[in-house]
């Protein structure tokens, strides 16, 4: 009789066993079968897009500063966030319309930047198109070449630096790929160090020491226009 009694006892506690072991080994194969069937994750939405605006602001090459008014240009290929782009500008540099001799040019600048989005709108998943919002900041490096209208040349290194936002509108969702166009507004400065002047130090204004001008040119600039692409 206690063979039986013991038996009895016994006989619940391994069912529970068996059925916990058997749960167990559900959940695992659940968990496994979730990690071989989940979906790879989508590649960085990628585009081309081409850029054509004016600029209007201000140059400076060495003493000569004044109003400046021109055009821009662009090329880029944006992976996700980042945008490879080349540039090429064109504006009006020389002396203000107030100087007595004014000296006048203009200047070619070719370059590169990265540009980076720092706040975007847009839902990549988002089949059907729509419009959005997108602000983002660059940085770059070029070649400015100056021309003066009464003869000379100057080439030298330059560096730029911009911040903007764009409104970007975009249609249906297509192979992967998408028409975008819309107007973008930014502001711009390059940097470039300006000739050697051969004049004394000065103070051109209350100061404790003269010095002479500084040699950093610095060329600032609003640009807006359209962009396209897909």
């Amino acid at each position: 009789m206690t063979k039986p009694a013991l038996l009895t006892g016994i006989t619940p506690w391994l069912a529970s066993l068996a059925l916990a072991a058997t749960a167990s080994n559900a959940a695992a194969n659940v968990v496994a079968y979730g990690g071989d069937t989940q979906a790879p994750r989508e590649p960085a939405p990628r585009r081309l897009e081409g850029r054509f605006g004016m600029l209007l602001g201000g140059s400076e090459v060495g003493d000569a500063d004044g109003f400046s008014l021109g055009f821009a240009t662009g090329l880029g290929y944006r992976i996700g966030d980042i945008t490879l782009r080349g540039l090429i500008d064109y504006y009006r540099v020389g002396d203000g319309g107030d100087d007595a001799m004014q000296r006048r040019g203009h200047a070619t600048r070719v370059g590169g930047a990265i540009r980076y989005s720092l706040l975007s709108t847009h839902d990549e998943n988002r089949a059907r198109g729509g419009v959005g919002l997108d602000v983002w900041g660059e940085l770059g490096i070029g070649i400015e070449h100056v021309a003066w209208r009464e003869g000379g040349v100057l080439d030298r290194p330059s560096g730029e630096f911009a911040v903007g936002f764009e409104l970007d509108g975009r249609g249906e969702r297509r192979n992967s790929r998408r028409r975008h166009g819309g107007y973008y507004l930014a502001f711009r400065t390059h940097a470039g160090q300006g000739p050697e002047m051969n004049v004394p130090a000065v103070c051109g204004g209350p100061c404790t020491r003269a010095t002479k001008p500084s040699r950093l040119d610095t060329s600032m600039f609003f640009e807006f226009g359209l962009h396209v692409g897909r």
